[in-house]
């Protein structure tokens, strides 16, 4: 579709996308709008808790925030809630 100088525009937005960020004119799709985002990871956003094998107490909790899965493991980087 396109739109010549002088058309009436209700509306002008950018792409939600950061790798696209295309003016959207009148609600207008870019190209990139049907490939889907990636799928967050499922663990992230889920409380943890740190214990101590041999007390079971609680030594640290959070949020994760992030997860690296690899072939042999994954690494989760948690924001760590104060103890106070």
């Amino acid at each position: 579709m396109s739109y010549r100088l002088g058309d009436p525009i209700q509306s002008a937005i950018r792409c939600h996308k950061p790798d696209c960020q295309r003016l959207l004119i009148n609600g207008q799709a870019c190209g990139c709008t049907w490939r889907p985002g990636p799928d967050p990871d499922p663990l992230v956003g889920r409380l943890v808790a740190l214990t101590d094998p041999d007390t079971d107490r609680v030594i640290a909790a959070g949020k994760v925030t992030a997860v690296d899965r690899a072939d042999d493991g994954m690494t989760l980087t948690v924001a760590q809630y104060d103890a106070d």
